[in-house]
């Protein structure tokens, strides 16, 4: 064979593989010197010098890249910390320089949701809430950027929403919940703009990374932006968006079918089932996280090389799923959490990580919601053909759900392990996202009995702990585990009881109405009395409702967790501090105020701590 013949082959092979790589959608890998991977990168990572991995890689350099790495090779091998501060100040701004607050034009100040509220004090503090946006919304300016010079955020085109705290940039299913809150307080325009940001990162990549950083493009998160435009359409109508994001979706849709999608077979019913995990491929530490990940993998004695790689796929893995990290993905989840201790933070517990081997209950239900919504936007934007496929698949997803994920005995969906062929033993919150996605057959729902017997653990932690339910019943010390309790997951318990309460018919028991009313009521309610009774622990203070703790210095936080344990605690655990801000709190509690804003009282917590 000639040399030209074996030239066009290669040629031939490399675009077809960019074809595939364009349609479809691959997650990519990150090959910045600086901020991905590296000499540079190790060696300011595991100095030490920032409490926190990814101050450093949130930093835009001020200087010219090749300038930047001229500087780095000759920095010594045993560099001091005021060496390699001196470097980078020399060549690195802040981080989030690239980064300006938004002018909100047109903002209103009083939202027609504010007027269902009828306790006083509660009227004002989610006014209060309300008027946080502007300080969470953000644009892209890069004019301080010199020519050549680089940074690790993905530039985005159009106005977004950040959580807060560490976390400076648009983060995938935060945005959901972000724009829950954003409908509420009638930021319509923002809420597009969140979306069609989001919807760009698919036209570019296939798929939704993490967040808008070089550093998250080897995973996504729960694929949530079809039930984004779902929410935003049903509350402005905006057929144009619809139509537009359509084909963008089902570029999302089949990068999910495409690259973590598994047939798994059921001992059970002896079928095999097309689902989908959580699956990235690395071998490195997260640039975010690189000393946590560098200490778990490297100096754990018992890996080889092959063992420490797949150690580091799974830590990824799970930052995938948006847990990260829980016992949700530990091998031997009971007893990793007996033999931990304090002083380990965390490394050997992680160690024991499976994320791959784990089929989520979530993802799944997630996936299943969104199959349903693209046949519903396929039908109303004349996309005949579409219909009767993603019915097909969701029918298809559904009989998975209910034949891998459903135990009888226990009366619940949990997680499958396609390593022991069986259903996950850790009970968690993520069993009731079938509900939310309403994922469930029709005689699951219209049977009452099952219901109650599948809340009954919310029921029963509801008197047994204070505050709203926890992740897991799991106390390891990670943060998507007990005691912690989080928006997100306090949305999806609601959310799916308002889906089932939709589904019983009026001559309905009224006492089975009344019990799902009730649970409810109670979850709104502990939820607000966390954010509010955390808020004004805080230092938070409404002028003529509220007075501020005497003592306290700071003005009062939204915090992105709760402790379960005592209203006005902030969660914990994890791998950072806790984060103030918080976007998803935020507009899960305007979402909260919005729909039972009439029936909510004064949280009893605030007289305590006075």
């Amino acid at each position: 064979m000639k040399f030209g013949e074996i030239t066009n082959k290669y040629l031939v092979v490399f675009l077809w593989w960019w074809w595939l790589k364009f349609i479809l959608g691959v997650k990519g890998e990150c090959d910045s010197p600086i901020y991905c991977s590296g000499s540079l990168l190790k060696k300011i990572q595991l100095s030490g010098i920032y409490n926190d991995s990814k101050t450093f890689v949130d930093k835009p350099t001020i200087k010219p890249l090749d300038e930047v790495l001229a500087a780095a090779s000759l920095l010594p091998e045993n560099s001091t910390n005021d060496e390699l501060q001196e470097f980078l100040s020399t060549y690195f701004g802040p981080e989030g320089q690239e980064l300006i607050l938004t002018n909100i034009t047109n903002f209103n100040s009083t939202p027609s949701f504010l007027q269902k509220i009828k306790s006083p004090l509660l009227y004002e503090f989610a006014k209060l809430v309300h008027n946080y946006w502007p300080n969470l919304t953000r644009n892209v300016d890069q004019s301080f950027m010199c020519e050549g010079c680089v940074s690790s955020f993905i530039p985005l085109n159009r106005t977004f929403v950040i959580p807060g705290g560490r976390f400076r940039e648009i983060y995938y299913w935060d945005s959901y919940f972000i724009i829950e809150g954003l409908l509420v307080s009638e930021l319509y325009d923002i809420a597009k703009n969140v979306i069609l940001n989001l919807l760009d990162l698919v036209e570019i990549y296939g798929f939704v990374p993490n967040g808008s950083r070089i550093y998250y493009l080897n995973r996504s998160q729960p694929p949530l932006l079809v039930q984004m435009v779902k929410i935003y359409y049903q509350a402005t109508n905006d057929t144009t968006l619809l139509s537009n994001a359509f084909p963008i979706l089902m570029k999302e849709y089949n990068f999910w079918r495409q690259n973590n999608s598994i047939r798994v077979f059921s001992p059970k019913s002896k079928k095999l089932h097309t689902l989908n995990r959580y699956i990235v491929q690395n071998n490195l530490p997260r640039p975010e996280s690189y000393l946590d990940d560098f200490t778990t993998v490297e100096l754990n004695n018992t890996l080889n090389s092959t063992t420490r790689e797949q150690l580091y796929a799974e830590i990824a893995t799970a930052a995938e799923s948006g847990w990260d990290f829980s016992s949700r993905w530990l091998n031997e989840p009971f007893k990793n959490s007996s033999i931990l201790n304090e002083d380990d933070n965390n490394y050997e517990i992680l160690r024991t990580l499976i994320t791959r081997d784990i089929i989520p209950i979530d993802l799944n239900s997630i996936l299943y919601m969104n199959e349903i919504t693209l046949s519903e936007f396929s039908e109303k934007i004349g996309e005949e053909k579409m219909i009767g496929t993603f019915k097909n698949a969701a029918k298809k997803r559904l009989e998975g759900i209910m034949d891998l994920f459903w135990d009888d005995e226990l009366e619940s969906f949990m997680d499958y392990n396609i390593s022991s062929e069986s259903r996950s033993e850790v009970f968690s919150l993520a069993s009731y996202f079938p509900f939310w996605a309403e994922s469930l057959p029709k005689d699951f729902t219209t049977n009452f009995t099952t219901i109650l017997d599948t809340y009954s653990y919310i029921t029963s932690l509801l008197s047994e702990f204070p505050g709203s339910p926890p992740t897991t019943h799991i106390n390891s010390s990670l943060q998507w585990d007990f005691p912690n309790s989080w928006p997100p997951l306090n949305y999806v318990l609601i959310k799916g009881l308002i889906n089932f309460n939709h589904t019983k018919k009026d001559d309905d028991e009224s006492e089975n109405k009344e019990f799902i009313m009730n649970l409810i009521k109670d979850l709104s309610q502990r939820y607000v009395d966390s954010v509010l009774c955390a808020w004004y622990s805080t230092g938070g203070s409404i002028p003529g409702f509220l007075n501020k703790l005497s003592g306290v210095g700071d003005t009062g936080h939204i915090f992105e967790k709760y402790d379960t344990q005592e209203l006005g605690l902030p969660g914990g655990g994890g791998e950072y501090d806790v984060q103030v801000g918080f976007g998803w709190t935020n507009g899960v509690l305007l979402w909260i105020f919005s729909n039972f804003g009439d029936i909510l009282e004064e949280p009893e917590c605030l007289s305590d701590l006075k």
